[in-house]
């Protein structure tokens, strides 16, 4: 795949924590070069993992690394999954706490009002959200959801899908399933970075569990 499909990619060495991401992006073959200041650097050899960003989907891939510096990241991939399409979505299990900001009321006029309602997140893929929460809402109501940890002004509009009654963890009453709604481009790809990045964190857990 050429370089110049590439949108974005990030590159993420777990063993000391270290996310190289990039846009500026040179491939030959199987060997990938990234280019950009302030770097984490990577120690020579290490296997890392990384994710491409194109313009209908994605690519996960394992790589090892024979040239890290601050401005500068060379590695020849190993393996390559298949290209994930846009809307294929990689979900991973992650217990988050953020708040509902505002709901829509069902029918035409669907007015806003504030809710400011606690809740914890049970799953999250680039598609949508699973989430713990004590608020009464209806299947095809829209809410918004803040996302500000993930990126300032960061707020996801979602519909709801999925109610289950509860209690369940922390008390809560009911578990909703929810699709995101209008998802811009550059919100998709930190969702993205977040989803791949908790993937590896639960991966390295239960691996350590194993151990």
């Amino acid at each position: 795949m050429a370089g110049s499909s590439y949108i974005k990619m990030d590159v993420f060495y777990a063993e000391e924590e270290v996310t190289v991401s990039s846009s500026s992006i040179s491939a030959m073959g199987d060997r990938i070069i990234l280019m950009g200041e302030d770097f984490g650097l990577i120690p020579h050899q290490s296997v890392v993992e990384a994710v491409g960003y194109l313009q209908d989907g994605i690519v996960f891939m394992k790589a090892k690394v024979t040239l890290s510096t601050r401005s500068q990241l060379n590695f020849n991939i190993i393996k390559t999954d298949d290209k994930q399409e846009r809307r294929s979505f990689l979900k991973v299990k992650v217990l988050m706490n953020t708040k509902l900001l505002r709901a829509f009321s069902l029918g035409r006029n669907s007015k806003a009002f504030a809710l400011n309602e606690p809740i914890q997140t049970r799953d999250i893929s680039l598609g949508g959200i699973g989430f713990y929460c004590n608020r009464v809402l209806f299947k095809k109501q829209k809410v918004e959801i803040d996302f500000n940890m993930l990126r300032p002004g960061f707020i996801a509009q979602a519909e709801v899908l999925r109610k289950e009654r509860g209690p369940f963890r922390g008390g809560y009453r009911f578990k909703y399933g929810c699709r995101f709604m209008n998802i811009s481009g550059e919100e998709e790809r930190v969702l993205c970075e977040f989803v791949f990045r908790t993937q590896i964190e639960n991966h390295r857990k239960l691996t350590h569990q194993e151990d």
